[in-house]
């Protein structure tokens, strides 16, 4: 993830300059025999194959970016520390809001916020809303509530650089920034974010009030461009290997009705050879319980919480985790010899939504992953990586003790920080993200087979039109990058799941019935055990929390016996399924020494 294209063999990074003086620094200057100056604050290097080296002194100004290294979809992070002619140093930033073909900066919001749809405004909303959370602890939430710093990139919001404020913003500055939106915003949002903005500046609006006003606009927004989905995957042992350790979900291609909704890629890891054992208990213990997820959401008369969602997600993936531990502890298998899988999946959500124009139904797109199997999206237009490998190399990053650029080639950099069943439950920490869909494009998920060594930030653009286009197929698109990983990489398997998503206009505001009666049209028989489980429990609301502004918006209730009634089902469903998959795969007894990185 950084400000880089690949153009031939050659790779081009574009970076920003910040610092006293570095506005200074003339076009077509060569610092350090390594960067060129090719605008105001950006640099390009020169030898970007051979990564510059942390400095023995790691400025205090560069932490922040060191502590949201989590946060790459949105923020810039450290590539190298210069001084130049006996100055103060300037700091370097990759992955930063630089176009590497033209060398320019993207726009801001601001510029671009009068011309996109109303999903996308709020989209880029919540996006700076989750940001504000997350850098409000590093004392650089200010960074958003600087209209030049606040830069975009499609559906994507970007930060150019990080603001640190002491005196850290509060609720009522928001509202006054975003104040400035609400005569260019969307007609069907205007009158409700200028009811938000009023109540952040008068101090009524709690954050949790002000979560669930703006993901009830952008439910409702969305509903607009509900998307098609198609579906298709394939894994491959990859032509150095006898084995295939790695699993996904689908083989093949899925039909688009019933809507596909479940995608899963995992790497299995560990001694013994039983790594794929790991990978086929997760993926068949994970897909009942992720079935019954989506049967409960879409019969909840409102919307659930985005939080709600991914617990449910993080328990599921807990259970899994748990399942492999055990067969690791019950076989005495310790250290480099325990299984273990990496996973990466994607769950379509259905959500309803009560509206003055009636029930709506929305899809939300869920993506979770542990270690370093990963997801893209990809348009036409960019490749975006929406994951962040769990490795050395984050982990040093993470702890201030290095720069990420600096490390990614070291042989030991790519292990993993963890993987599912090498450890208890207690000891992981799945990434779950929500996303909407605004725009035709591809979500790409794969192991490191296909991802190592760049291949898709090189290959991206020769497949995603010929997707978009229907110029080839979706089987034939997975085949031609497996195809691509065995040729460039070949050290490895290899599994590749596409999702195609192409907004379907013609279905806005689609009313659905009343979801009481909604679900007495479905036969109880018709449900599998997991779905049953997870239907039934009795239902206890939790007080609202902060002021409704949004009209027709929902106050927070949460009904506190969905995760428990999940957590119970999950345990018990996945446990059966579990302890079945294991007794159906028997690891060799052959001895194979690996690393966690696999």
């Amino acid at each position: 993830m950084m400000s880089a294209e690949r153009v031939g063999s050659q790779t081009r990074v574009c970076l920003w300059v910040m610092g006293a003086g570095a506005d200074t620094v003339p076009e077509g200057e060569t610092v350090g025999d390594r960067y060129e100056v090719i605008a105001p604050q950006i640099w390009r290097d020169l030898t970007p194959d051979s990564p510059p080296q942390t400095p023995d002194s790691i400025p205090d100004t560069v932490l922040p970016y060191l502590k949201a290294h989590h946060q790459r979809l949105h923020v810039p992070g450290i590539y190298d520390v210069v001084v130049h002619r006996g100055k103060a140093p300037l700091i370097l930033l990759e992955n930063a809001p630089v176009n590497a073909r033209s060398g320019e900066l993207y726009p801001t919001l601001l510029e671009q916020w009068g011309r996109v749809s109303s999903v996308r405004q709020i989209s880029w909303l919540w996006q700076s809303w989750q940001l504000w959370q997350s850098l409000q602890p590093l004392g650089t939430a200010a960074s958003l509530l600087d209209f030049d710093i606040v830069r975009v990139e499609g559906w994507r919001v970007r930060l150019l650089q990080l603001i640190s404020d002491p005196k850290s913003p509060s609720l009522k500055d928001l509202g006054r920034h975003w104040q400035r939106l609400i005569e260019d915003a969307r007609p069907t949002i205007a009158t409700a974010l200028s009811q938000v903005c009023d109540a952040l500046i008068s101090g009524s609006m709690s954050p949790e009030q002000l979560t669930i006003d703006l993901n009830y606009l952008l439910l409702k927004e969305s509903a607009q461009q509900r998307p098609r989905l198609r579906m298709a995957g394939e894994t491959h042992p990859g032509p150095n290997q006898s084995r295939n350790e790695d699993a996904c979900y689908p083989e093949g291609e899925q039909p688009e009705i019933p809507t596909p909704r479940i995608a899963i890629v995992c790497d299995g890891v560990g001694g013994h050879e039983a790594g794929e054992v790991a990978s086929q208990i997760a993926l068949r213990a994970l897909q009942p319980q992720l079935q019954g997820l989506i049967a409960e959401s879409g019969r909840e008369e409102n919307a659930v919480p985005p939080h709600v969602v991914a617990q449910q997600i993080e328990a599921a993936v807990r259970v899994v985790n748990d399942l492999v531990n055990t067969q690791n502890d019950l076989q005495n298998r310790s250290d480099r010899q325990r299984m273990g899988t990496t996973i990466v999946m994607a769950l379509v959500v259905p959500q309803r939504l009560k509206t003055p124009q009636g029930w709506i139904q929305v899809d939300e797109l869920y993506l979770a992953h542990v270690g370093d199997s990963r997801a893209y999206w990809i348009t036409p237009d960019y490749c975006h990586q929406l994951t962040v490998d769990d490795d050395i190399a984050g982990r040093e990053v993470l702890g201030g003790r290095a720069f990420y650029t600096a490390l990614r080639d070291r042989p030991e950099a790519g292990a993993l920080t963890q993987a599912i069943g090498t450890r208890g439950s207690t000891y992981l920490t799945p990434h779950v993200q929500r996303f909407l869909w605004d725009e035709e494009g591809v979500l790409l998920l794969c192991s490191d087979g296909l991802s190592d060594n760049q291949q898709i930030e090189s290959a991206w653009a020769n497949y995603i039109g010929l997707i978009t286009k229907h110029i080839i197929s979706l089987p034939s698109a997975v085949a031609s990058l497996i195809e691509l990983a065995n040729q460039k990489n070949g050290h490895d398997n290899v599994s590749v799941v596409l999702v195609h998503s192409k907004p379907a206009l013609d279905g806005a505001y689609t009313t659905t019935p009343d979801p009481e009666a909604a679900s007495s049209e479905t036969p109880e028989d018709d449900l599998t055990d997991a779905s049953k489980a997870l239907l039934y429990g009795e239902e206890e609301e939790v007080a609202t929390v902060g002021t409704n502004t949004s009209e027709g918006a929902p106050r927070a209730a949460v009904p506190r016996w969905w995760v428990i009634t999940v957590a119970i089902a999950i345990l018990f469903f996945a446990g059966v399924a579990g302890w079945w998959v294991a007794g159906q795969i028997a690891p060799t007894e052959e001895s194979n020494e690996t690393e966690l990185s696999e």
